[in-house]
């Protein structure tokens, strides 16, 4: 009788680990500019680690290139359990992924270190090369607005290091706290940075493939995400970045 439960015991131990989800962030890489540096992907990484760490959930990271990542976990089967981040939502997206927490938010800038550029300018600035994260709302918005000289890279830290070697005059940022940091992981001076200008606040989010995340685990990710912000948490990660 005693081997029996035991047996019982031990089976039931065994399917709840066979059972439970685990998840996988797909996450953009940083560029090998910032290498040994402290990124604002890092960040993302940080927090989403720590929610799921709370909530008592597994995940892995896995570091790809941006679009790569965006298509994989908007394409993928739902059970591969896909989770991404950061992504901004917009409409655009909207019906793409599931929107699991807003992690923070950010305002698009136009930036620039070259003083002979009038950066308030914003029909002036259309006709100017501008600078822009492929396939990010940076792009977006640019096209929404009108300007057809955009050169977009695959790294937004390619458009900072075109502001430092003078190769880029103008580019529009994911929020200056970002452009303060990518611009000095290649080697500028934040200080002189001139900023134009920004647009409405946009939320960057812990997104997944539709129906990967289940209603009881996102549950679980969002009082994580309250609970890390009530107890200093989240802000003593933020500060580190």
């Amino acid at each position: 009788m005693m081997k029996r439960l035991l047996g019982i015991c031990v089976l039931s131990l065994f399917s709840s680990f066979a059972f439970a989800q685990s998840y996988t962030l797909m996450t953009t890489e940083t560029s090998r500019i910032a290498k040994g540096e402290t990124s604002t992907e890092s960040f993302f990484i940080e927090v989403v680690q720590e929610i799921f760490k709370r909530s008592n959930l597994g995940l892995r990271v896995k570091i790809e290139p941006w679009i790569r990542s965006q298509k994989k976990v908007a394409s993928a089967d739902p059970k591969e359990g896909l989770v991404i981040s950061p992504l901004t939502r917009t409409d655009e997206r909207e019906n793409t992924y599931d929107w699991i927490v807003p992690i923070t938010t950010y305002k698009l800038q136009f930036v620039t270190n070259d003083r002979t550029v009038d950066i308030s300018n914003l029909e002036g600035l259309k006709k100017e090369p501008i600078c822009a994260f492929r396939e990010s709302p940076a792009e977006f918005k640019l096209k929404a607005l009108g300007f057809t000289k955009i050169r977009t890279k695959v790294q937004e830290q390619k458009c900072f290091l075109g502001l430092k070697k003078h190769a880029e005059k103008v580019m529009l940022a994911h929020g200056k706290v970002s452009a303060s940091k990518g611009f000095k992981l290649a080697g500028g001076n934040p200080k002189k940075l001139i900023y134009g200008r920004s647009f409405a606040e946009e939320s960057l989010y812990l997104a997944s493939t539709k129906g990967a995340v289940s209603k009881r685990d996102i549950e679980k990710l969002r009082t994580a995400l309250d609970n890390i912000k009530k107890d200093g948490t989240y802000a003593m990660i933020r500060d580190k970045y």
